[in-house]
């Protein structure tokens, strides 16, 4: 039998509703989030705690259900926790811009300034082998377009 792409689970820590999502959070199922927080933004809304400790992978979906169930909660006058967020979740989150949209508290988490930077990799230029660095950007390869004049120089 598969294992699920997703698991939520529901228990409370004293008076704060935890709930902990576990695997990917994808296009699939991040709206199964957002539901169980709607059930829970009833009349005398608990604090809510969300626990990432255990997702593997939030994609933009995703990083829209916190958004949404930010909104939600904080509509409803609640609190939102958001808790032991592994250092994958924080850069999506980071590069994406959301933390201060999301005017989460991070308690247990490493802070986001000690999560890696982002590494954006570019494809070798053409003639560079095994050389991981780009080509030079605008070489002059010796040919000049007819309407425009020769480079001087």
């Amino acid at each position: 039998m598969r294992e699920p792409i997703m698991s939520l689970s529901l228990s409370c820590d004293g008076a704060t509703k935890v709930i902990t999502a576990s695997g990917e959070i994808d296009m699939s199922n991040a709206h199964l989030l957002v539901e169980l927080v709607e059930f829970l933004c009833r009349p005398s809304l608990p604090p809510i705690a969300l626990d990432l400790s255990t997702v593997t992978y939030l994609g933009a979906p995703g990083v829209d259900a916190l958004l949404q169930v930010r909104e939600l909660v904080t509509s409803a006058g609640g609190r939102l926790t958001l808790r032991e967020a592994p250092p994958s979740v924080l850069q999506i989150l980071g590069v994406t811009g959301v933390p201060p949209q999301l005017d989460l508290d991070i308690a247990s988490a490493r802070s986001p300034a000690t999560v890696p930077p982002v590494v954006t990799r570019f494809p070798l230029a053409h003639g560079q082998g095994g050389s991981r660095r780009p080509g030079p950007r605008g070489s002059f390869d010796g040919t000049v377009p007819a309407d425009q004049p020769a480079p001087s120089g």
